[in-house]
């Protein structure tokens, strides 16, 4: 990563800001500082390794487009008989993404979910992780496919809820 002598003064400044309001990450704080006072390029990554890279508008849409296809899904499961099979299908219930592969899918969706406590049919009485470990983004995909094309999508049948969980 390059920054300009001003880009990096306004970090130094910064870091010196945090150093002493915040007394305990001091240490870490003053290492950053020292890394752009230095110049010692190598290390300018260091500061942002924390941060993730951005979810565009697009991916955060169909994230929510697949948790409100999971909503229908979950309340319209709530409609059939105790017994019926579907209930215990491996893609009834929402899974979450793979933390290893859709890290940033996963994030978004314990953000939305967990922080704005939103989709609570989603939690199932307890604070998931979300983590599938296996990736789920193209099951998903193709379940999502079916979903738009079926009518009532909130109020699904069990054939229309079998179409959409059939979908791998």
């Amino acid at each position: 990563m390059e920054l300009t002598k001003k880009e990096r003064l306004a970090y130094i400044y910064q870091l010196r800001i945090l150093e002493a309001l915040y007394p305990d990450e001091a240490t870490e704080f003053a290492q950053n500082r020292t890394a752009l006072e230095n110049g010692f390029a190598l290390h300018y990554d260091w500061l942002f390794e924390n941060l993730r890279d951005e979810l565009s508008d697009t991916e955060c849409q169909d994230v929510l487009s697949i948790l409100d296809m999971y909503r229908a899904i979950t309340f319209s499961l709530r409609n059939l008989e105790a017994d019926d099979a579907l209930h215990n299908h491996h893609l009834a219930k929402f899974r979450g993404f793979d933390g290893n592969n859709e890290g940033q899918l996963m994030a978004y969706v314990r953000y939305f979910i967990v922080d704005l406590d939103r989709y609570d049919e989603l939690k199932e009485g307890k604070l998931p992780s979300f983590n599938s470990h296996t990736p789920m983004l193209p099951t998903y995909q193709r379940m999502h496919q079916r979903w738009r094309g079926v009518e009532r999508k909130f109020e699904l049948s069990r054939e229309q809820i079998d179409i959409v969980l059939g979908a791998e």
